[in-house]
């Protein structure tokens, strides 16, 4: 009896275990089934709101579990795509799936994409073509527009223009988005917009970047120190953009995104003690009639020139110019006239300090691909703008180039782009015009002696250790020992010597940044005992 209530209930111990291990095992093959499904799902919710930064790494996951799976791949690599990835690896992704897949216009599309940012122009056109045989009557004139871009690329890449581009460094850039750079003639501050996670208590948006803030950085010592907030009278919780500048830096213009106000344009000013920049103030009516995204200021503050998609308008978004008239009142915007607008997008109109050139983005002209960059000549005989200039490849390139700040002389501008070695994402970069002439300082002032002889001075000027090269020798005007020399920016010692005196000997440096056109320094040679 015992030995049969034992078997009993060992067997029901057992069958107890059984059933549990059973159901433990079947919860867990059950997750495991339902977890790429899951995930499929969520990341169907981020592609909805535009979050393709975040559907990547999940996309990742998903194919490290489905190596074969040649949905994800195709799916990983127009998230790349959307996000400025490698185009290599997006290439690869594609080249790899779209084969197996079902052949519509839109992989195609992707494709050509690939192939156009990584500068394969040849193939890009070739994939358009198929694709526009697939294409519907929505995206047939798109794809049609590509391989025009294509046709541009081909022609200005044989003809690339002589500059350098310098990263500014992780003191301005980093793993975020950092783009708008704006400096005014003197260099003297840059103001640049980004996305980093600076804001106490804000999350990322909806499309996974965090909002946008307005910073601002001084030189020293010939390089931009670490930025700061614009500060809490401009940056709020939500989107704040720098849009624009005046050539002498007082105007800075503001493009925000809130919840009670999208697509308006605002300005802020210096403040009179040169410290800090005022609460922003929105512009006109006349300005904010349409959806606005950029617009500048100049010196006067009697001239702005913007970018806004009207009732009115040639196509998408156009510039326009408005002036204020003698009673201090906006006159009626209008707009810059054919040669200038498109069908397509314009954005980011800058004048020049005597407005007579006009740089701007467009996705029309001779456009490579999304925004080129642009100037045009006013002529005043004509009274219109002249046709648009590319500015050139390498400064454009396939993807969006949307905003230029040149520097007064033509030798340097900022841009925000796109490149191998950057910190992430966009980054600011200046650019050199090679073939444009170097910069000179003009330095001048007087060589006097102390017993106010008239005797013959002599000027070295030497490079910097440790090769001492000299590079220039002065003699001042005599009777009254006034010296004008022009000096490249670099590091320096003059060594100034007459007969019968001590000489003088110092260093000093001419700094790019900001760049000083003249410096005036006296001198005072002392009698030998």
């Amino acid at each position: 009896m015992n030995s049969i209530l034992y078997i009993c209930y060992t067997n029901s111990y057992f069958v107890k275990h059984f059933i549990l291990l059973s159901f433990c095992l079947f919860a867990s093959l059950s997750v495991m089934a339902q977890a790429p499904d899951q995930t499929e799902e969520k990341i169907t919710d981020l592609l909805s709101m535009g979050n393709y930064k975040a559907a990547i790494p999940l996309y990742q996951k998903l194919i490290k579990k489905n190596p074969n799976n040649d949905e994800f791949k195709y799916q990983l690599g127009k998230c790349l795509l959307k996000t400025k990835g490698n185009p290599k690896q997006i290439i690869d992704l594609f080249e790899s799936s779209i084969p197996k897949l079902k052949l519509d216009a839109e992989p195609l599309y992707y494709l050509g994409q690939a192939y156009q940012h990584n500068l394969q122009f040849d193939k890009a056109i070739d994939t358009y073509m198929k694709a526009r045989i697939e294409a519907d009557k929505n995206l047939a004139p798109i794809v049609e527009r590509q391989i025009e871009t294509c046709l541009h690329a081909k022609e200005l890449i044989k003809y690339p223009i002589d500059v350098t581009f310098t990263n500014l460094g992780n003191s301005i850039n980093s793993e975020f988005p950092d783009y708008y750079p704006l400096t005014p003639d003197d260099e003297s501050i840059l103001f640049f917009t980004s996305r980093r996670p600076d804001k106490v208590g804000a999350k990322p948006e909806m499309d996974g970047y965090h909002p946008s803030d307005i910073y601002l950085a001084t030189p020293k010592d010939g390089k931009w120190v670490e930025p700061k907030s614009i500060g809490p009278t401009i940056n709020t919780k939500y989107d704040e953009q720098a849009v624009g500048i005046s050539p002498d830096g007082k105007r800075l213009s503001v493009y925000i995104d809130h919840i009670d106000s999208l697509g308006n344009l605002y300005t802020t000013e210096l403040n009179k003690t040169g410290i800090g920049y005022k609460k922003i103030e929105r512009l006109d009516s006349k300005i904010n009639e349409g959806f606005e995204t950029s617009g500048s200021m100049n010196d006067a503050g009697d001239v702005f020139v913007f970018a806004s998609k009207r009732k009115d308008g040639a196509g998408q978004k156009d510039l326009y110019i408005i002036r204020k008239l003698s009673s201090g009142k906006w006159a009626k915007p209008q707009d810059l006239g054919e040669n200038i607008n498109t069908v397509y997008n314009e954005d980011f109109p800058h004048l020049s300090k005597d407005g007579n050139t006009l740089y701007f983005a467009s996705e029309g002209h001779s456009s490579m691909g999304g925004y080129d960059l642009f100037k045009s000549q006013w002529n005043d005989s004509q009274k219109a703008w002249s046709d648009p200039q590319n500015l050139g490849y390498p400064i454009n390139d396939t993807y969006d180039n949307d905003n230029i700040n040149m520097v007064s002389d033509g030798a340097y501008a900022y841009v925000s782009a796109i490149k191998d070695g950057g910190f992430g994402d966009r980054d600011i970069y200046k650019i050199k015009f090679n073939e444009v002439d170097t910069r000179y300082c003009i330095i001048t002032g007087y060589v006097h002696t102390s017993d106010s002889s008239n005797v013959s001075i002599k000027i070295s000027i030497l490079a910097s250790k440790p090769d001492s090269k000299e590079v220039l020798k002065f003699v001042p005007v005599q009777k009254t020992g006034k010296y004008v020399m022009a000096l490249t920016p670099g590091n320096y010692t003059l060594d100034i010597k007459a007969d019968g005196y001590e000489g003088v000997m110092t260093d000093f440096i001419i700094y790019d940044l900001p760049f000083q056109p003249e410096k005036a320094k006296d001198f005072l040679l002392k009698k030998k005992p």
